[in-house]
């Protein structure tokens, strides 16, 4: 229903309010909620300002560049286009909440309050009402899917597209269902699927789309490339239980894509393990993010189908992953050896002490009581895989970019996971089932505003600022002071807070009350 005006006369005063009825399905019934406009002069509102107590201090430095990616990018106009404006000011704010102090709802209004956002960002509702309106509307309608088409019409972004399918687990849900005796197929069916967009010739993030399944992420990711409804799509998809079977359903769509595989990947494996020492030249030696490193590449077959691949042997990683591999073998033999009274076989105390490691070791039973041994062959595979890692690609693609866009994919995933859990945690005690796609769509604007960020300053060079955490450290010592007219303290600006802020568009102005 839409809503409506509403006058109301206290005290000899008229004064007016916004009435928007709504159906609150756990009751059945019909609600109204009711927002205040201000005095009735004329037939229009007006609002009495209330200024701020002399000599309030407002938490600003680190919110800048978020701000500064916000209007930069144009952030609010895209969420202007399927939200209202106290709408779009929630969203943008209780994404802002996310990635620099995030905090359950009750505490969404007092943090606001903290800050000197709201003065920058007027509108925004954190009861918790409206908070739960606005994640259930996301939720309910396609904003997700045009805000990615008008941002990126509005950042004028290019055609391309490589689409990064990411995994993300439900265990929480699963855990309320059937307590904690889970089976590994029933984890695996609760893997929910979210599709990023990025444009590689702009660099940018450029949209996002959620699945109630991940396998369905990959199928529908396959058939919006092969129909060419994304024309020139590259597919970056995760590796997983389901990854041998589709792989042969995007060589066969034609499709360009690269994935990095798991190294014990059979058609791989025999890659890796054929890897002979001669290669380890030192002529042979590349740089991959400044670390040293040896490429090999090699092809295998789908079919009648030639897919291409790089393996890329990271020195320094070899040597620290070969480390704790025999310190963990050791470990496991020292523990097995000086366990007396064991109640079971040793056998049983293998299972129990080795566990993934198990296939590292057989018994010897050759000689007066049984002793363990380790596996030379299985020993030696595994020292081949050391340090390696694979992709897989289709299309005109160095190495560097295979890893580079691989190693994105997995950064991006690892960032969306880590918003969603924290913000789960914190809406805990809400019906999260039904604001679902509301709560990836936050944490995937988190994601956005924090690359956009992490990309400026990466381009800055900053040496005393090398982080996204020290960027927000180094601004943090930033507020605002109310007094007659706002002001910044400290009043002199350290050389490096300036040198930052010449990058994020300088102090915003500073609106008085």
């Amino acid at each position: 229903m839409k809503s409506f005006i509403r006058k109301k006369k206290i005290k000899g005063h008229e004064y007016l309010y916004e009435i928007t009825p709504y159906y609150d399905p756990d009751t059945g019934k019909w609600r109204q909620k009711t927002k205040y406009l201000g005095k009735n002069i004329d037939g229009e509102p007006v609002k009495k300002d209330r200024g701020g107590k002399i000599g309030q201090v407002f938490e600003f430095g680190e919110y800048i560049p978020a701000y500064w990616a916000v209007k930069t990018h144009k952030v609010i106009e895209a969420l202007l286009s399927s939200c209202s404006p106290d709408e779009t000011a929630t969203i943008i704010l209780l994404t802002i909440n996310r990635l620099i102090h995030p905090c359950p709802p009750s505490n969404l209004a007092t943090w606001l309050e903290s800050t000197y956002l709201s003065r920058l960002i007027p509108g925004a509702e954190f009861n918790e009402a409206d908070l739960l309106l606005v994640l259930q509307k996301i939720s309910d309608r396609p904003v997700a899917e045009v805000f990615s088409r008008m941002f990126a019409s509005i950042n004028d972004l290019s055609g391309r597209r490589v689409l990064f399918t990411l995994r993300l687990h439900d265990i929480a849900e699963l855990m309320k269902e059937k307590g904690s005796g889970l089976f590994s197929d029933e984890i695996l069916e609760r893997e929910l699927g979210v599709r990023i967009h990025y444009d590689p010739e702009k660099q940018i993030i450029a949209g996002f789309d959620a699945f109630q399944f991940q396998r369905a992420v990959i199928e529908d990711t396959i058939d919006q490339v092969a129909s060419r409804k994304i024309p020139d799509g590259i597919i970056v998809p995760h590796w997983d239980y389901l990854s041998p079977s589709l792989m042969l359903r995007i060589v066969n769509a034609g499709c360009s894509f690269i994935t990095r595989t798991d190294a014990s990947y059979g058609p791989v494996l025999k890659h890796v393990l054929a890897w002979g020492e001669q290669m380890d030249h030192p002529a042979n030696i590349r740089y991959y993010r400044g670390e040293a490193c040896y490429i090999r590449p090699f092809s295998i077959s789908y079919g009648k189908n030639q897919v291409h691949g790089y393996i890329l042997h990271d020195i320094r990683r070899e040597q620290a992953d070969r480390l704790a591999f025999h310190k963990n073998l050791q470990n496991i033999r020292d523990l097995v050896q000086e366990t007396k009274e064991y109640p079971g076989t040793i056998e049983e105390l293998l299972n129990e002490s080795a566990g993934s490691f198990r296939k590292y070791f057989i018994i010897d039973k050759t000689r007066g009581s049984p002793s363990i041994r380790t596996e030379q062959e299985e020993v030696h595979q595994a020292n081949k895989r050391l340090g390696r890692t694979c992709v897989l690609y289709r299309g005109e693609f160095s190495w560097e970019e295979c890893f580079t866009l691989a190693d994105m994919r997995g950064n991006l995933e690892q960032q969306m996971s880590s918003f969603i859990s924290q913000l789960e945690r914190d809406f805990k005690g809400y019906r999260i089932e039904r604001i679902r796609k509301g709560i990836f769509f936050i944490c995937f604007l988190a994601v956005l505003i924090k690359e956009l960020i992490s990309n400026r300053l990466s381009s800055a060079q900053i040496p005393e600022v090398p982080s996204f955490e020290a960027l927000l450290t180094e601004l943090r010592p930033i507020y605002v002071i109310k007094s007659y007219q706002p002001s910044i303290f400290p009043y002199r600006l350290s050389k490096t807070q300036k040198t930052v802020l010449s990058y994020f568009g300088g102090i915003p102005p500073l609106k008085g009350d």
